[in-house]
């Protein structure tokens, strides 16, 4: 399977592979070990980000001058991504998170936990509610975390926002044609994540399993679910 088979994702494609160019792109010259204490990133990095940025993106670097300077005076915490979805304006959010992404993975490879259990169903580096997850084998789930890119393990059947492992709490979606993926949703706190099984990832990375599926979210928010971290390119509502 391959994001370029479906015509319907052209321009989400054409966004992801440019955020993916400021991904593999973009060098930060500081260690992010910590979120104690900091706002997800040191100012010494701003200016290489927003360099970079502007360059993947095709911006005018003056259209992101103010951000730079919000960033310079620590007036952007980025942990807030993590915890205030809702409260954020869904453009700033975005692009925010377009953003954040380099330091949250730095961080990650810093204090490296994947292939570890997540005992309280979060990421236990950025504490992110995960929205992605592959059954691999002997049906083990392994929970992939938007933000900074950990996995780890987590229970079979349970939701990893309000943890309830309740079978009758949990309802499958999936849909006609679209094989090897279904969302596992959550009748208590309305939430879901998708599911994928494991060979897929043989093929495609997490990020790329999330935009081909990206219809899958839109059958899902339609019946009043809601996902609790960005898609690769900064969308959690994709429903009007």
């Amino acid at each position: 399977m391959s994001i370029q088979l479906k015509p319907h994702l052209k321009e989400v494609n054409e966004l992801y592979n440019k955020i993916n160019s400021f991904d593999v792109s973009v060098r930060l010259q500081h260690t992010y070990s910590s979120v104690e204490g900091v706002h997800h990133y040191i100012k010494e990095d701003v200016r290489t980000v927003f360099d970079t940025l502007s360059k993947c993106l095709e911006l005018n670097p003056g259209e992101l001058g103010g951000l730079e300077d919000a960033m310079h005076s620590g007036d952007i915490d980025f942990i807030r991504l993590v915890h205030e979805i809702e409260s954020i304006p869904e453009d700033d959010y975005q692009l925010l998170y377009i953003m954040s992404r380099p330091f949250f993975r730095s961080m990650k490879n810093a204090v490296n936990m994947d292939d570890m259990s997540w005992q309280d169903g979060r990421c236990p580096v950025c504490n992110a509610v995960p929205s992605l997850s592959t059954l691999e084998k002997e049906s083990r789930r392994k929970y992939s975390c938007s933000f900074c890119g950990t996995r780890g393990y987590y229970t079979r059947i349970a939701c990893p926002n309000c943890l309830t492992d309740d079978p009758k709490n949990i309802t499958v979606i999936s849909l006609d044609g679209e094989e090897g993926m279904r969302a596992d949703t959550c009748d208590l706190c309305m939430s879901y994540s998708k599911t994928f099984e494991g060979q897929m990832t043989a093929d495609n990375s997490m990020d790329e399993l999330d935009i081909i599926s990206l219809p899958l979210d839109i059958v899902v928010q339609e019946k009043g679910y809601k996902r609790l971290s960005p898609n690769p390119v900064g969308m959690i509502n994709l429903c009007p």
